[in-house]
């Protein structure tokens, strides 16, 4: 038996009773004891090893509770297009040239990660410019949301998108004043290029998630929800490395409705199903799109836009059937919901689908839960519905926010404050590859709602920084009905931990970002040391 005692920094439980502790106790990959060091030491043995954290802060591990993993593996080996990297257009079309340059036998060249709003331009790339890059090779380029992106002319002859073409339910193909389609797709239109992408081996899958584990650990993060399982081969990637003893995170996942449900209520499975390193969570559909990227589904007009109200992927009716069926099979219900008009559509369906279930512990999701009116939170409050919203939305894409919305609108953007005195269960996390997985980025603007340029978004909606942990590690246990696996220091609980340079709580909140991650423990054994 291994065991550590981790002692001489500071150590936080996130347990509301006992918050702060002298020392843990670890006996192999679970937590046997935490109190003062006698306590510890008493209940230790003489092969127990004792870890001096030097003054450094402890803490459950990072629970970032809305991640698409695979895709974010796959992202860290495209083209590079986030602002920080190219913010300029001709910098982009330049990395896209390097990339067919140096990568000649690829069947496609696939960039993520461009902001318009911060692009020297100030603009969507286009078609022709892409296909300055290469005419003849497909080259798709995905907006740092995921929800919109440009296609070359090779790419769309490959989806079966021409001028002609209808815009697809839940998604439009822009055109230019003649009619002709500039390559930018938004929502379920990009998803008819995305179809006939190149399909990653089981083998590919394993190393981005390797990949992305390896970032997720560097940065405190321990367990992730995967939000949108789409093929059972994900799922068996997942399953695969950890019966391999390889998996360097624990996993949730989030089956989407049209793809995977009937495969798995055929099997018999149902949320729930698994162990402490892959469980299934819920059946879940997208219902709008992006605050950024200007389609996420809202009761009033964006900025600048008076006609445009953003996009819904599906009816009222169709929603209605979606989750009456998740929810009869055993499913947890869950729905990708931005703006308030979708996530009122949402909650209407879980009402229609919950049916007398309403009050019982059904822990329903709204993923993103954005844009929050009164009447909303006290539909959340009422239905006991859980929210999962992204700090890192306000410092990434937050002066996106500021030009898209109104004051009045942002006064209920992603709401913490609110969440927290509704008492509304909510998490944090980043929807990385939407924003990087960055835990003190998203701890400090969770406390003091700054964005990249320095500007407030909703500043009465901070949370503070221990309530801001506690949502971090309780919260996204909660959300995927772990709480009492995870997310404290608790005895009984797994030893998933990361040590800060320092405690959060105690450092000015605009230096939250300063602090490091030293090392990350999962399940007793240290899996990241700086």
């Amino acid at each position: 038996m291994q065991s550590t005692i981790y002692t001489s920094g500071s150590i936080f439980t996130a347990d509301r009773d006992n918050p702060d502790v002298e020392a843990v106790l670890v006996e192999d990959s679970r937590i046997r004891a935490t109190g003062s060091l006698d306590e510890v030491v008493a209940l230790s043995s003489s092969s127990t090893r004792t870890v001096d954290l030097g003054g450094a802060f402890l803490a459950p591990g990072f629970n970032d509770n809305h991640t698409h993993p695979p895709k974010f593996g796959e992202s860290l080996f495209q083209v590079d297009a986030s602002p920080r990297t190219v913010p300029t257009l001709h910098g982009l079309l330049n990395a896209f040239r390097a990339s067919a340059s140096s990568n000649g036998a690829v069947e496609w060249i696939i960039g993520r990660g461009y902001d318009d709003t911060r692009l020297d331009v100030h603009r969507h790339p286009t078609r022709d410019e892409l296909d300055q890059v290469s005419a003849d090779q497909p080259i798709l380029l995905v907006r740092t949301c995921g929800h919109l992106g440009v296609a070359n002319s090779a790419a769309l002859t490959a989806a079966g998108i021409s001028d002609m073409t209808p815009d697809p339910q839940g998604g439009q193909i822009d055109r230019d004043q003649h009619g002709r389609a500039t390559g930018l797709l938004r929502e379920a239109a990009l998803k008819l290029v995305q179809r006939v992408e190149p399909r990653p081996s089981r083998a590919d899958i394993a190393h981005y998630l390797t990949s992305a584990g390896e970032v997720f650990l560097s940065h405190g993060i321990t367990s992730v929800a995967d939000s949108s399982i789409t093929r059972p081969e994900q799922l068996g990637t997942y399953q695969d490395l950890a019966r391999s003893g390889e998996s360097p995170f624990r996993i949730y996942t989030m089956m989407l409705i049209d793809d995977m449900l009937e495969t798995l209520t055929n099997l018999g499975i149902q949320t729930g199903f698994g162990d402490e390193w892959v469980r299934i969570g819920p059946a879940k559909v997208f219902q709008d799109g992006s605050g950024g990227g200007r389609t996420a589904a809202m009761f009033d007009p964006y900025q600048n836009q008076p006609d445009n109200y953003g996009i819904t992927y599906y009816s009222q009716d169709e929603l209605d059937e979606r989750f009456r069926r998740a929810h009869n099979a055993g499913y947890q219900l869950a729905a990708h919901a931005i703006g308030d008009r979708a996530i009122t559509m949402i909650l209407d369906a879980y009402e229609h689908a919950l049916g007398d279930d309403i009050g019982a512990d059904h822990r329903a999701r709204i993923e993103h839960c954005g844009m929050c009116t009164p009447e909303i939170l006290e539909r959340l409050k009422r239905m006991g519905v859980f929210a999962a919203p992204q700090p890192t939305f306000i410092h990434y894409l937050g002066d996106s926010y500021l030009e898209n919305f109104s004051d009045a609108q942002l006064e209920h953007a992603y709401p913490l404050r609110s969440f927290q005195d509704y008492g509304i269960p909510y998490s944090l996390s980043s929807d990385v590859p939407v924003t990087p997985c960055a835990s003190m980025i998203n701890l400090r603007a969770a406390v003091t709602r700054l964005t990249q340029d320095g500007a407030t978004m909703g500043e009465r909606q901070g949370v503070s920084v221990e309530e801001a942990l506690i949502a971090y590690t309780v919260g996204g246990a909660y959300g995927s009905r772990e709480e009492a696996l995870k997310g404290k220091l608790v005895p009984g609980m797994l030893a998933d931990m990361v040590v800060l340079s320092a405690d959060p709580r105690t450092v000015d909140p605009d230096d939250i970002g300063k602090i490091t991650v030293q090392q990350t423990v999962l399940g007793g054994d240290v899996r990241y040391e700086a």
